[in-house]
């Protein structure tokens, strides 16, 4: 698995889809929305994501960082980047790959 995050509208899914081409990978974009589905439906991030591993090994995971940019009016959407954040942990714990991408330049963390 191969993790790309970044800030909102920064380039992330053209750099995964770049990626992706020479390994023949799937892209899952706008991850920290399927996070905050989740959440909404009271299921478990921890099990979510040891499922997605385990049946989508092959697969380019693009999320937006979240917790560094603008603190959201809303209670309800300040009350989710925590488990986003910890999303994003976990996947970058196991990744063989991160990239964080700025305006478009992906660079490799891990």
């Amino acid at each position: 698995m191969i993790l790309v995050v970044g800030g909102g509208f920064q380039g992330k899914k053209e750099f995964a889809k770049e990626l992706a081409a020479g390994k023949k990978l799937q892209v899952v974009n706008f991850f920290h929305n399927q996070i905050q589905k989740l959440l909404e439906d009271g299921e478990d991030v921890r099990d979510y994501i040891d499922n997605l591993l385990k049946k989508t090994p092959d697969v380019i995971i693009v999320m937006d960082e979240v917790g560094a940019g603008v603190v959201p009016v809303e209670r309800s959407d300040r009350e989710y980047q925590e488990p986003i954040g910890l999303a994003g942990q976990l996947l970058a714990r196991e990744a063989a790959e991160v990239y964080r991408v700025i305006c478009g330049i992906g660079v490799r963390i891990k």
